[in-house]
């Protein structure tokens, strides 16, 4: 079982400030929500960048928003949360 917060906030560097809010999709992966913006679909079990491991569903595309979010997502789901959830593979 992967333990992940529901809403993170991030500011990679970009100039952009992210706040994300995550759940469970029914038909696989973690829907991404960043709201008004973009909802993605992203596979959490594959740690690299990957273009296929955040799917874009609908919204705005930005290919440099989706990259932050899915370099964000893919560091923190090996590191931990903000320092502030542990991420444990039961």
């Amino acid at each position: 079982m992967v333990v992940i917060p529901r809403t993170v906030e991030f500011q990679p560097g970009n100039g952009t400030r992210y706040e994300i809010t995550m759940v469970d999709d029914p038909h696989g992966g973690i829907l991404v929500v960043w709201p008004t913006q973009a909802t993605y679909r992203w596979y959490p079990e594959s740690h690299e960048w990957d273009p296929s491991n955040l799917q874009f569903l609908h919204g705005k595309l930005n290919v440099y928003d989706m990259a932050a979010i899915q370099e964000y997502l893919n560091k923190s789901f090996v590191e931990g949360f903000k320092g502030q959830f542990k991420v444990e593979l039961i």
